[in-house]
């Protein structure tokens, strides 16, 4: 009850587009983080998941202590899931909030809006989602907590011949420059498959956002492959299983973790089988605090956490981590560096010299349940090595 009192009042102060202090600003006995992330936009549905998984975290942590001597406390700040709403949010919080770390559940062309803005700040920004190689490239203060496209592209292309012996691949490339990661994961996979196979893929463009799927379905359709690679959000992979279906495509579709939604079966249509995608996390895992931390949402929220919850949940209890490793109480980036074999509920994660992660990865098959309705079954499970 508390946490959805907390949630309710966030909302209500986000909805006006305010910034939401869990704190008292000018407090010398708080270490402050902010929080970006979408609560109005098109990326709402995430923003609104992302908060359950924080204030969860949140919660558990002010129930322990201070944390060095500090209390946490959160400065929330709505991106409009925009990149204008985005830099907007960080140069709030670099002007206005005095916050020593950044966490953010930004996509990849979020994550790149603000990207410059925390390194002439020297503000460290921690990454739940953004799985874009060039979001931590040449920036000493991007972190990431989740998989990047290159290492879940080999991941899936690995499974694709290894476990599953496709040995035809089709891959629908994004052609949209608002979306170079998914060319670049895309690529990844593309390249991973023919060093492990000898074959190459038929790769077949489009331009999302931009008029039918149908033509490069149709091309894919005549290529007869066993298996159609097609990095791309919830959306978008909703509207290429319907079409591919409806239009006779039958062969088993390999999604990222973009697909990895619930909102995926509103609107994919009635046979969205076969289907493989990657994921970040699953309520299936059998890792030791996956079941108390499905409960603890379940009873504070009356949902399933999603992808986007576990991300946040994690992705604070790190920073609280980073807090205690780190040489000084203003020294975070420090800590981060020290991050090693970190046991949250979306695996393990260890933090790079680059920024990046080393993490879990979760495969997860789309299967029909008792009730008929689609839903996810974790069938692999990658550890990172």
């Amino acid at each position: 009850m508390k946490i959805i009192t907390t949630l309710i009042g966030c909302l209500l102060l986000l909805s006006l587009g305010a910034c939401m202090n869990l704190s008292d600003k000018n407090s010398e006995h708080e270490t402050r983080i902010g929080i970006l992330l979408p609560m109005s936009g098109e990326y709402s549905f995430r923003g609104r998941k992302t908060l359950d998984g924080i204030f969860l975290a949140h919660d558990q942590i002010n129930r322990i202590g201070p944390v060095r001597g500090k209390a946490v406390k959160l400065v929330i700040i709505d991106s409009k899931s925009t990149v204008k709403g985005s830099r907007a949010a960080m140069k709030r919080f670099i002007e206005k909030e005095n916050v020593c770390l950044v966490i953010a559940a930004s996509t990849t062309a979020n994550a790149l809006a603000i990207k410059p803005l925390a390194e002439r700040a020297r503000l460290p920004v921690l990454l739940t989602i953004a799985t874009g190689n060039i979001v931590t490239e040449r920036n000493p203060y991007m972190f990431r907590c989740c998989f990047t496209d290159s290492v879940q592209g080999k991941a899936m292309a690995d499974f694709a011949y290894k476990d599953k012996m496709f040995n035809s691949i089709g891959i629908l490339f994004d052609l949209n420059d608002q979306v170079t990661y998914r060319r670049d994961l895309a690529r990844a996979f593309a390249s991973e498959f023919k060093k492990i196979s000898g074959k190459s893929a038929t790769e077949i463009g489009y331009y999302s956002g931009n008029g039918s799927l149908l033509p490069p379905l149709i091309k894919l359709k005549k290529a007869k492959p066993s298996a159609v690679f097609a990095p791309s959000d919830v959306k978008d992979a909703a509207t290429i299983l319907k079409e591919a279906r409806r239009n006779g495509l039958n062969a088993t579709f390999l999604g990222s973790d973009g697909w990895d939604r619930p909102e995926l079966f509103e609107n994919c249509g009635s046979r969205p089988e076969p289907c493989y995608v990657s994921s970040m996390f699953s309520m299936e895992s059998g890792l030791p605090d996956v079941k108390e931390f499905v409960r603890s949402i379940k009873a504070s929220t009356g949902s399933e956490p999603t992808t986007d919850t576990a991300q946040a949940y994690d992705a604070l209890n790190i920073v609280v981590k980073a807090l205690r490793l780190s040489r000084s109480r203003t020294d975070i980036r420090s800590g981060l560096y020290q991050v090693r074999n970190y046991h949250g509920v979306t695996g393990t994660t260890s933090i790079e010299a680059d920024g990046n992660a080393r993490k879990t990865i979760f495969i997860k098959e789309v299967v029909k349940g008792a009730n008929g309705k689609s839903a996810f079954k974790l069938i692999k499970t990658i550890s990172p090595h």
